[in-house]
């Protein structure tokens, strides 16, 4: 079954600056993170420094860069502001209440299924992306597996394991650091 990790990166130098690298302790938290990182067949990431970084921290490498990985929100949570979004329940409501949600859900369960095929049965994926982009399709993803995911909205290094059985999605469960 291949597995798909599914990280946010680790923490950046400014966070008004979308091409900012890692700060220190961002390095520091992925460099933590690599002592007890899964060896990966396939290491992703998105477009933006402050994810290739991560990735390549802890797995001390980097196969590519994939867009699906930064996708365009729309108004996938209307109004609200992310860091109103502080836990995965409030994540929950903005999926039950915005058609935009589900729908941005779905197109990004989509992107993790296509990196997923793109490794063996038996593989591992990193794919590090961002805060925001992560809890959705997580979510709608545990749902349609009857999986409760809670607690906080993923910080820094944190995200889902999702682990595929013949192409389909089996099993997903939350990354802490």
């Amino acid at each position: 079954m291949a597995v798909l990790d599914v990280r946010r990166h680790a923490e950046r130098t400014d966070l008004k600056n979308d091409q900012s690298s890692l700060s220190a302790a961002g390095r520091a938290m992925a460099e933590t993170m690599a002592k007890r990182a899964d060896a990966y067949a396939l290491v992703l990431s998105s477009p933006l420094p402050r994810a290739k970084e991560t990735a390549q921290l802890i797995a001390r490498r980097l196969d590519g860069v994939d867009p699906g990985l930064l996708p365009e929100m729309g108004g996938a949570i209307g109004d609200r502001i992310f860091g109103e979004l502080r836990t995965l329940a409030d994540w929950a409501a903005v999926l039950r209440e915005r058609e935009e949600a589900r729908k941005f859900a779905t197109e990004q369960l989509g992107t993790w299924a296509r990196i997923a095929a793109r490794v063996g049965e038996k593989d591992r994926v990193l794919a590090v992306s961002h805060g925001g982009i992560i809890e959705l399709p997580a979510l709608a993803l545990a749902e349609r597996l009857r999986v409760r995911l809670d607690g906080t909205a993923f910080g820094y290094g944190e995200g889902v394991r999702v682990t595929y059985a013949k192409g389909a999605p089996a099993s997903i469960e939350v990354l802490r650091v």
